[in-house]
């Protein structure tokens, strides 16, 4: 078998091809359905409420990891800040506000976040998707389109 080659039963975390910008060439014996790098992409006949999903707990999770850093960062920024909120940088300013007020008030306001961060990401990852699908179907470049792509 040739070292570039994946089997088509070989499940992708067990797979040792190193990545390449373009597919791999084909195994002897494989369609060329089963050819295709399935990293980002999903079939065309997946609906858009995946996307939305997905787009939903992507843009959730993201913002709710990075909540507590906006928070010291916003606090850091202050045009008046409060004297005992003079950070040397953004760890030692978590370290402190978590220590003074508590370990919870990082995360004041994570669930209005939420509440707008689902919707709005849902949102944007579905035109993403649709735009994208439309533009590369008008192209008629099959799915390759630097229109559809750039956007």
């Amino acid at each position: 078998m040739d070292a570039t080659c994946v089997p088509a039963d070989t499940p992708l975390s067990r797979a040792r091809e190193p990545r390449h910008h373009s597919p791999p060439p084909p195994c002897p014996g494989q369609a060329a359905s089963q050819q295709e790098d399935v990293y980002e992409s999903l079939p065309d006949t997946v609906p858009i409420t995946t996307h939305m999903m997905a787009g939903s707990m992507a843009g959730v999770m993201e913002h709710s990891i990075m909540f507590p850093i906006d928070t010291v960062k916003t606090r850091m920024q202050s045009l008046q800040p409060n004297p005992k909120a003079q950070y040397k940088n953004v760890f030692e300013g978590l370290l402190r506000i978590m220590h003074t007020e508590g370990y919870r008030r990082p995360f004041r306001g994570l669930n209005a976040m939420v509440l707008g961060a689902g919707p709005a990401h849902a949102m944007y990852f579905s035109s993403y998707e649709k735009m994208k699908r439309t533009l590369s179907d008008a192209s008629g470049h099959d799915g390759n389109s630097h229109l559809a792509n750039g956007i």
